[in-house]
């Protein structure tokens, strides 16, 4: 009997891919009564987003995965409209109005004022998905659990921090993937938002890894 051959390994939708990185042309803007604020130097409609800088990606899907990167656009199309980040489809559950969800350690975090729910960088996982991901995330392997939400919405971003330097030049301060808050005045105008955290309530557990 010939073995059957190995199933390739599906990519899953807000996977980053190689050819999707585009130029960051970054600068400092001058606001009157405001200060600086953090713009590209060709402004396009959509760049700004919930009041945020939003980092610029393409969305072909084309070039290898970078399979520890998640596509910007893809990710924040997931936490908007609650769709599953395997498949891209619907993740709300038609039978119980739930929105099924897999939280680990890295991408979720509590809140002292709510024990029922929290915020995550995350997108949900369809019912449908969820095997296949606990399976195959080597991340999941390592810490996950299996919810479900009752809502979610926007709460804050995960960020890269620019200052400005001589000329208006924004100047990277090292730090990456810093949480700010949709409603930090201080930190918005020196952000270039990359990921989209929710605020997710009513939070039930459904199982374990």
């Amino acid at each position: 009997m010939t073995a059957a051959a190995p199933t390739a390994l599906r990519v899953p939708y807000v996977i980053a891919h190689a050819d999707e990185a585009a130029p960051q042309p970054l600068w400092f803007t001058q606001r009157p009564l405001a200060g600086p604020r953090l713009a590209y130097d060709d402004p396009r409609r959509g760049d700004v987003v919930r009041g945020v800088l939003r980092a610029r990606v393409l969305n072909n899907r084309r070039g290898a995965p970078q399979w520890r990167k998640l596509n910007t656009l893809r990710q924040w199309r997931c936490m908007e409209r609650l769709l599953c980040q395997v498949c891209g489809g619907v993740a709300t559950d038609p039978a119980t109005g739930r929105i099924p969800w897999i939280m680990t350690a890295t991408a979720f975090r509590t809140l002292p004022d709510d024990s029922a729910g929290g915020l995550t960088s995350a997108p949900p996982t369809c019912s449908a998905c969820i095997p296949e991901a606990l399976a195959t995330c080597p991340q999941l392997h390592i810490s996950s659990t299996v919810c479900t939400v009752a809502r979610a919405e926007p709460a804050a971003v995960l960020a890269d921090m620019f200052v400005p330097g001589q000329g208006g030049r924004a100047v990277p301060t090292g730090e990456y993937s810093v949480e700010v808050g949709l409603s930090e005045e201080a930190l918005i105008p020196y952000a270039l938002a990359t990921q989209l955290i929710v605020r997710v309530y009513d939070l039930q557990t459904a199982g374990r890894d």
